[in-house]
Formats: structure tokens, sequence, C-alpha cells
């Protein structure tokens, strides 16, 4: 280990007073009131934690409705909740905590988060010539990452000690270890898993394998704790999206990425980005294939073949920059993985008699850290240009360079990748746009509609707002609020139907009624019907089906005109999903759970349960028109749901959405008018409502 670096009595004085006023910002600023509140990100990981203790499986996790119903039951004190688009894995880290009540269990993951701070400091320690001061200095001047990091309760600060626990590992020579920390972290948050391309680079085999193979096994692991059908669902219909930058907030410049930038500059959507410089899916293709091409190949092409304490440590504190400015969402917290390279990057440019160097990327670091005014980070986007400099310095200080030899391999390699990134992009963005002229307007306060459904007078939307679900009038100006506690998780109406009949969750999910003549009145008053969940009517209103959930079981109750129908049904809670009823009682359900839906029909003259094998494939969300001779249903394909009308007496069948993306929970306007929830252009089943005339 070489000699500890001098510094003069005055620099170690400033030093340590701009600490203590770091240190005692963060104490009040952050520890604090993160100590004292909850707030999400980690009461979505200890929601899924809580919900798996119980024994109910996690298939729906990615639903909102479905999971913000658990946060009502769980009386977790946040408006909304939602798991997308964290790998199932994510919630194992405070699996152990969810037992307690969810500030306690916040307060044990903060204490267990400073802990995590210390040990992953102890380890650069040991492998930096940078003194203690100095390194707790540039770790708390991540002033606004650690900040979000605590008042979140996110995994940064373990994903970040995992990573120096690599790297320790790797220095050390142990490089199969530094492969399986890696894996860990990768796990929790999928970016870590590029190092392969690092490793792959350097041909660093023992490294490579040591990701793989403990990623192979914690994979396993997580199957074998939260079962195979979450997994199912996130890597077929979450993945693809969260990984194409289609998730939460598209087009939301304040998270400084690339992606966004080029969502919002390219990207047409109705509501979210009306006006775009220039709407070309094909342009925005090429841009952000081209962008992430440079930058992953400049990274590569200046790693040299050279294998020393130097090299590795370049490499690793430029890689996790490289990383940020690759991700789709890359938030505050994300730069916490910045306090590794600040003070690896500090050492090395000291090092080597690089001082300027070295004070320009604490200077850029600060940039990229500091709480700025939220003008300066949309307008400016003063983060995402404060990384990119921090990044270009790091490759500008690159120790080494591809041996020539290989250059044109690097070359080819790099316009294949861009050839595959732009190919990928342009299938993922063909037909976004299919369903754009049929939108009809949601709330400008909404964050997204999960269903529409026609009342005498009004189309009623079930909406996500910042305070929670609610019940909303479309094309009018009310937004329902109920004299009731608890979220709008679902709402059941029909053109003939004397009532609304809608789900409130609260402690428990019931089930109320309200006379359609009052429906947009201040002083609308529900009926209790019953306890249960997902109400469903005929279009006459004199049916209504609901689920209830006991031992793990789902049920399914039948009313004819408020009296009770018996139905011998019941499945594995989660199991049964969405239902339908005709005039004459019967009833249309999705069941099977969400990774492998099916369609089953319940003849309430028969009281026969018969499973619908003619219509193939995973389907679910099934409607049943007025008239009784159309079903319209959701069909996953490539990991989208795609909506379809059959005809029930030809069988014959019309595909009216292709895109890559969401059209689900169809209702019936009439006869010849079908409503739906798009999520195209979207965050990931963030919907807009929908009209479509199928005589057109």
């Amino acid at each position: 280990m070489p000699a500890r670096f001098k510094d003069s009595r005055y620099s170690a004085a400033v030093e340590w007073i701009l600490l203590a006023l770091l240190v005692g910002v963060f104490a009040v600023r952050s520890f604090a009131p993160a100590w004292r509140q909850l707030s999400t990100n980690f009461t979505n990981y200890y929601l899924a934690a809580a919900v798996h203790r119980q024994g109910i499986p996690l298939d729906r996790a990615y639903e909102w409705r479905w999971f913000q119903r658990y946060n009502d039951y769980f009386r977790v004190p946040q408006s909304v909740a939602g798991f997308a688009p964290q790998p199932p894995i994510g919630a194992l880290p405070v699996l152990p905590i969810a037992k307690l009540p969810p500030l306690r269990a916040k307060r044990v993951w903060l204490v267990i988060n400073l802990a995590f701070l210390g040990l992953l400091l102890w380890i650069l320690r040991q492998v930096t010539a940078l003194s203690w001061r100095r390194l707790l200095l540039l770790s708390f001047l991540c002033l606004l990452p650690l900040h979000d990091n605590f008042w979140y309760g996110q995994y940064y600060l373990l994903l970040l000690l995992l990573i120096t626990a690599a790297y320790f590992a790797a220095c050390r020579g142990w490089q199969f270890t530094a492969g399986g920390a890696l894996a860990c972290a990768a796990a929790l948050k999928l970016f870590p898993a590029f190092f392969l391309f690092l490793f792959f680079r350097k041909r660093n085999w023992r490294a490579l394998a040591g990701l793989v193979v403990t990623g192979a096994a914690l994979a396993a692991l997580s199957v074998l704790l939260f079962g195979w059908n979450v997994h199912k669902i996130f890597l077929l219909e979450v993945l693809p999206r969260a990984a194409h930058g289609d998730q939460i907030g598209p087009y939301a410049l304040e998270y400084n990425s690339f992606t966004a930038l080029f969502h919002r500059l390219f990207l047409f959507e109705p509501e979210l980005n009306p006006a775009p410089w220039l709407n070309s899916p094909i342009v925005y293709s090429l841009a952000q294939a081209a962008l992430a091409t440079v930058l992953l190949f400049s990274f590569l092409l200046f790693t040299g073949e050279e294998e020393n304490p130097q090299t590795t440590a370049w490499e690793w504190a430029t890689f996790l920059p490289l990383l940020i400015l690759l991700s789709s969402m890359p938030t505050a917290y994300h730069h916490c993985l910045l306090i590794f390279t600040v003070i690896v990057g500090v050492d090395l440019l000291l090092k080597r008699g690089r001082a300027g160097s070295a004070f320009l990327l604490v200077v850029f670091f600060a940039i990229a850290s500091f709480p700025w005014p939220a003008f300066l980070w949309i307008n400016l986007q003063l983060r995402l240009i404060a990384d990119l400099l921090l990044y270009t310095l790091l490759l500008y200080e690159a120790p080494g360079r591809m041996n020539p030899r290989f250059r044109t391999l690097g070359y080819g390699l790099a316009t294949v990748w861009f050839g595959l990134l732009a190919f990928s992009n342009i299938q993922v963005l063909r037909n976004r746009d299919e369903d754009f002229s049929r939108r009809l307007s949601p709330s400008p306060f909404g964050y997204g509609a999960f269903s529409i459904e026609k009342d005498g007078s009004y189309l009623l939307v079930n909406e996500m707002m910042p305070r929670g679900f609610t019940l909303a009038g479309l094309q009018s100006d009310f937004d329902q609020q109920l004299p009731l506690r608890g979220d709008v998780l679902a709402v059941a109406a029909a053109p003939h139907s004397p009532f609304v009949y809608v789900e409130v969750a609260s402690i428990d999910s019931r089930i109320f009624r309200l006379p359609s003549a009052q429906i947009g009145q201040t002083a609308v008053v529900p009926e209790e019907v019953a306890q249960g969940h997902d109400p469903a009517i005929s279009p006459d209103g004199r049916w209504l089906a609901f689920l209830t959930d006991k031992a793990n079981k789902t049920e399914i109750h039948l009313l004819k005109d408020g009296q009770g129908f018996p139905i011998s049904y019941s499945e594995r809670m989660s199991d049964i999903l969405e239902m339908s009823l005709s005039s004459d009682g019967t009833l249309i359900f999705a069941s099977g759970g969400a990774a492998n839906p099916h369609l089953s029909r319940f003849d309430s003259s028969s009281g026969t349960v018969r499973r619908l094998i003619e219509i193939s494939g995973a389907v679910r969300h099934p409607a049943s028109s007025s008239d009784g001779k159309n079903l319209a249903f959701s069909r996953r394909e490539s990991g989208a749901w795609h909506l379809f009308v059959r005809d029930l007496q030809s069988g014959a069948e019309r595909q009216l959405t292709s895109a890559a993306c969401n059209a689900t929970s169809p209702s019936w306007e009439d006869s010849h008018t079908l409503l739906y929830v798009s999520d195209c252009g979207r965050g990931l089943g963030l919907g807009a409502p929908v009209r479509v005339d199928l005589d057109k």
C-alpha cells in the first residue's frame, strides 16, 4: 500500500470544517426526516415482502390496482404503491424485517444503511491511499443522492457495498468472488450485469464465470422463494418495457437521462408529450442506438490490454458513470454509485500526479450530486451534463487503449451492436400510435386510467391520482369524492343499469353501489352491498358478481336481484382475475393466474363451469357485448396484451391492437362500440382510455 497523501494543516482544517457541515446537513435534512416518515420505494419493497410472508403469491405484484389493494390491507400509509419494474428478488433484502410495522422496519433499514456506508468506506480505505477524512468528505459531498437514498429507503448503498466488495476482491486477485459479488448486485438492480462487457473485453473468464454462476444460483433461489409465475411475468411483460425506458414517466426530463430526452424530442403522445421537436420513431431509434453504442464502445476501445492496479482502478471507476448514462431512468439516488467512482478516480489521478484532473472530477461529481433548483435539472439537464463530463474526463485519463490489432474488430462489433439496438427500437415502436386518434382525454392530474365503463350519462374511469385511486367522470367535470375512506380500485357499470358498483379498499375491500342518477353529485350516499372485490354486473344490472378471498382461496359470488345464487368455484388466491356477466346470468371469467390465464364459462341455468378451450393462448379481461353476440378480451402475444373481439356464434376473431404495449380492460359502450385502456406511449400499466367503433 503506498504512503498516505500528505496535506497542509490549513487544507486539513478546511476539509474538517466542510466535512462537519456536510455531515450536519445530512443528519438534519436527510436522516432525521427519513427516520420520522415513510415514503415510496422502501414501502414498495416492504409491501411485496409482507405479502409474500402471508403466503400470498406475488404473481400480480406488477399490477397497480392489485398491489394498491394490499397496500391498503396492510395499512401502509402511502397514497399509491407499485412494484414495477423491480425484479421479484427485490423483496428479499427486507424480507427479514417485513414482520415489523412499516415505519419501524424502515428505521431498521436506515441503521443497516449506515452500516453499509461505514463498511464500504472501510473497504475503500484498504484499496486507496486516501485518508479517512477525505473518504468521508467525498462521500458526504454526495448530498442529494444520499438524501434520496435514505428518504426513499432505497437499495443503492447496498449495491455500492457489493460493487466495492467486488472491486476489493478483484484487487486481491479473487476474480470469481468479484463476479459473484456483482451478480448479487445485479439480482437487485439489473444494470451491474453489464459488467459482463468489461469482463469479456478483458478476457477475465474467472470473473465472468463468477457472475454467471452466482447469477444463475440467485435466479434459482428467487424462483424457489417467490415462484416461477411472477418471474415469467417479469421476463415477458415488465423487463422488455423497462429496458426501453417505457416505464414510469418516459418523457420526464427531471430524470436527466438520454432516453427521456430522446422520448421528449422525437416521440409524440397525445397527453404526455403533445409537442415533440420532431415526431419520428425512426429518428428516435437511430439516435438512441447511436448514443448507446458510442458510450459503450468508447469505454471498450479506451480499455487497454495491460492488467495492473492502475488499469483496474480506471476500468471500475469509469464503468459506473457509463452505466448511469446508459440507464433509462437514473434518478438522484442512482448517483450514490458515483461515491465509488470519485474516491477510486481521485486516488488514481493523484497517484499519477494529475491533481488538476482530480479536482475537476470532484467538481463534476459535486454538480451531479448537489440539490440544484428543479429548473436547472429539467431545462438545462445539469445532472446529465455533469455525468457526461465526468465520464469524458475519465476517458481522457485512460491509462491505455485497445490494441490496434483489435480496433477493426471493435469497430465491427460496434456497428453490429448499433444495428441490433436500432432494429430492436424500431420493432418496439412499431404501431405505437395506432390508438392515438381514438384516445379519450384522461384527467390532467391523473397518473393513469385502469378501466372505463359506460354509465347511463357518463363514461366512468377508475384512475390513479396523486392522493390515491378514485372514480372520475370522463368528458365531464367531476372527480367523485365518495364519503368513504379508501381507494376505489374497481368500477362496474352498464348503460342500462340503475346502479354503479365500486370496490372501496381500506383494511379490507367492500362493494358499494351508487344510484346512476346520483353520479357526479356531491351528496351521493353509497350503499354497502357485500365484502369483496372486483365487481362485475350484467348489462341490465340485475346480476352482480364479485370475488372474496378466504384461506388463500379466491371465491366467486353471484347475486341476482340482490339474492345469492350458488356457484361452486374457487381457486388459489390471485388465480381468478376478471369477470363478465351477460343478462341471462352467464359468467365468463379469467382464471389460472396472471402468468397463465385462460377463460372459463359458468352457466347459471345448469350450474356448470366449462373452460373455453376454443379461445387459445394466454387470455384475460373478458367483456361480453350487451346483445351477447360478441366477446372482447386481451391476449398476450410477445409480452404485450392485444385486444381481440370474437363472434361467439361463428368463432371468428378480429384483432384490434398490435403494438408492443398493452390494451386491456375492455367494456362495451353499445353493441358496436368498445371502450378499453391502452398504455401505448405511456408508462407500464398507466393507461389512457380509448374508444373504438367496430363498424369502421
